[in-house]
């Protein structure tokens, strides 16, 4: 007896690998910083560091709070503080659409899941921009030092009063730019695979087979019925 079996697509393992691979790299995320920051001036010739995490500021941020009160600028730990407390949900909610994408939506809604994944990076950069805007435009007016007001820059090298300042992007930042490339991917796959399954014009909210299950048969046409029933 010859048994028949369908050819494995290995796209479909491909698209589940990418989903997997997004989520450990962002749980990882969470662990790592996501952006650094180096301060240097004559008085720290060897510098002061900070590292923006997703939920915490780490480094020297005592020394650098003293600073910042001169010039009447709020202590780091004020900074996004609501963001911070959600973090830790949020990216666990982004991690699992990117696994939902894989299995649970129609052709038509996968996009939806996957956007939370591939604009995350932009909006953690549109928030910390955000934050380090409002640090340098909300002096104090009655601190020593009058400064005028400023945004420190986040990517390269800047200067603010008697410092130099360089901002570049966390092993955190760049997990999250790659599982967003994954994402990405797997997105674009799946709907490659969709496209040959035979319920790709009429496929709504939720996946039939779960997208890595084997599709259903095309439907006959009415002349492939014909031409069956002729041969026989």
């Amino acid at each position: 007896m010859n048994l028949h079996l369908p050819k494995p697509d290995w796209r479909k393992m491909i698209v589940l690998t990418l989903a997997m691979s997004a989520v450990g790299l962002y749980a990882a995320s969470y662990f790592v910083p996501m952006w650094g920051f180096y301060l240097f001036a004559p008085q720290y010739p060897f510098g002061l560091t900070l590292g923006i995490y997703v939920n915490r500021v780490t480094g020297d941020t005592t020394e650098i709070n003293i600073l910042n009160h001169y010039i009447g600028m709020a202590k780091l730990e004020s900074a996004a503080q609501l963001e911070r407390s959600l973090a830790v949900y949020g990216i666990g909610l982004i991690a699992l659409a990117s696994v939902f994408l894989v299995f649970l939506p129609g052709r038509r809604w996968a996009k939806f899941l996957a956007l939370p994944a591939l604009i995350y990076p932009i909006v953690f950069l549109g928030f910390m921009y955000f934050w380090m805007f409002r640090f340098g435009h909300e002096l104090d007016p009655g601190a020593p030092v009058k400064m005028a007001p400023f945004t420190p820059k986040i990517v390269g090298t800047g200067k603010i009063g008697n410092f130099r300042t360089i901002g570049m992007p966390g092993p955190g930042f760049y997990m999250i730019a790659a599982a967003s490339i994954c994402v990405g991917v797997a997105l674009w796959l799946r709907r490659e695979i969709c496209k040959k399954c035979g319920l790709a014009g009429s496929c709504k909210l939720v996946c039939p087979n779960f997208t890595i299950g084997r599709p259903p048969e095309e439907p006959a046409t009415k002349s492939e019925v014909r031409s069956s029933a002729d041969a026989r």
